[in-house]
């Protein structure tokens, strides 16, 4: 028997580690929009509710929270039309 120290990898199984993967992305992802959840977590495959996936979700979001988020997402979005129209417009090169 192995009785070397352990490092928290340890309890990790490839499907966790690819969730922690997942979320990790998707966060970042939605902060360069500007937007951040504090509550984001993972829940491990399920018996009794029928996934059998680890799933990402985002926690308990305010009113208040969900219209600034939309209007950071909205903002980027704009932003990144305004520019794709510079690009495309002739006069711009």
């Amino acid at each position: 028997m192995d009785y070397r120290a352990v490092d928290p990898s340890y309890s990790d199984d490839a499907d966790h580690t690819e969730a922690k993967e997942a979320a990790t992305d998707f966060v970042n992802a939605l902060r360069r929009v500007r937007v951040s959840f504090g509550g984001i977590g993972i829940d491990a495959p399920c018996d009794n509710c029928q996934h059998d996936e680890h799933r990402i979700t985002p926690g308990w979001i305010s009113l208040d929270q969900a219209r600034k988020m939309t209007a950071a997402v909205n903002g980027a979005l704009d932003e990144l039309e305004r520019y794709r129209k510079i690009v495309q417009t002739p006069s711009a090169l």
